[in-house]
């Protein structure tokens, strides 16, 4: 039994991306079981992955909101592997219990969700929003509030919520919207030829050392590797002093990978989080 920790409860989006990973694993492996294991918090459904799961399918980037840094976090100091990444369209819906949106008085929004569909949030006068862990616990509080409340969750969940008395099907800020998720092992996957991969890694800057990614950007330009995505977070040792969470295209193992990460290697602290197969964005520009 594969046991694979997601953010619950169910039909969140972690749990599509969760459900879509485990369609890919039965394609190539139909008698595989597996077991989908419900957190609370992003920060518990991390910890569970090799204690009481083998894998963990979390959030780690939004087209509209950047980074999920309650996850980046967590990747700056793990021994896990990332060993698959995940692209998910993601829409919102708003759900109201009362009649007119004139009487509602408190919105319940997942933390994340909050900022993809701020336009919509914004444009709401008089309204307490609360901030909750999951887009699932938002109807779930919306519906126990009763019909002053009201709620974004997400499109496929509006079935969920036949109770409700107002609907606005699409409140997301962009139609595009997608989240990339990652998927993590205590074990690296083996490298399958002729599939392009991505590699991310963390450039530990803990002598605070003048020049790093300056250093950094150098050794991977000089060997023509591309940077798909760099981010800076601090160390929590000392005001301007940053870690940085970088993605690039290839595999660690490819020789200007493995060349570039050799110099970098020379003078910082790295940790390789994983080389993985690359997504296939097929959500163009609706």
């Amino acid at each position: 039994m594969l046991n694979i920790a997601t953010l619950g409860p169910k039909d969140t989006f972690s749990d599509l991306a969760t459900k879509q990973y485990i369609q890919a694993i039965q394609a190539k492996e139909p008698l595989q079981t597996t077991h989908i294991q419900y957190y609370a918090t992003l920060s518990q459904t991390f910890e569970a992955i090799g204690k009481h799961c083998q894998l963990g399918v979390l959030p780690i980037e939004n087209l509209s909101e950047g980074y999920v840094q309650v996850v980046l976090d967590q990747l700056l100091d793990t021994k896990l592997s990332v060993i698959s990444e995940l692209l998910l369209p993601i829409q919102f819906s708003f759900v109201g219990f009362c009649e007119q949106i004139s009487e509602l008085t408190d919105l319940y929004v997942q933390f994340v969700a909050h900022g993809q569909c701020s336009e919509f949030i914004n444009g709401l006068e008089g309204v307490q929003i609360h901030m909750t862990q999951s887009n699932i616990e938002s109807l779930v509080l919306a519906q126990k509030k009763g019909k002053t409340a009201g709620a974004i969750i997400p499109q496929h969940a509006l079935s969920q919520a036949s109770d409700a008395k107002l609907i606005d099907n699409d409140v997301t800020n962009y139609r595009n919207n997608q989240t990339r998720f990652l998927v993590l092992s205590e074990t690296a996957q083996a490298r399958i030829q002729g599939k392009e991969y991505k590699t991310t890694l963390v450039v530990n800057n803990k002598q605070d050392c003048p020049g790093v990614l300056g250093n950094i950007v150098s050794a991977f330009a000089l060997q023509k590797v591309n940077l798909t995505s760099i981010m800076s977070r601090p160390t929590r040792s000392q005001i301007g002093n940053y870690h940085f969470f970088i993605d690039i295209d290839g595999h660690q193992e490819d020789a200007h990978i493995s060349a570039a990460l050799t110099e970098i290697q020379a003078q910082y602290d790295v940790t390789v989080v994983g080389s993985y197969i690359k997504a296939i964005n097929t959500n163009g520009n609706k």
